[in-house]
């Protein structure tokens, strides 16, 4: 799956990098679950 960072890492990181950082997790988790087949959604509905 994705690498886990130290926590000493992340403390060094700027805000920047530790968002970066996050939406590379984020993108490798959806890109996970859409190659296994478990991704969900929901159906949107109208107010």
């Amino acid at each position: 799956m994705y690498s886990k960072r130290d926590i000493s890492t992340m403390k060094n990181m700027t805000i920047a990098e530790r968002k970066a950082e996050s939406m590379r997790q984020l993108k490798a988790s959806f890109s996970a679950a859409a190659r296994n087949g478990t991704l969900r959604s929901r159906e949107s509905t109208q107010s």
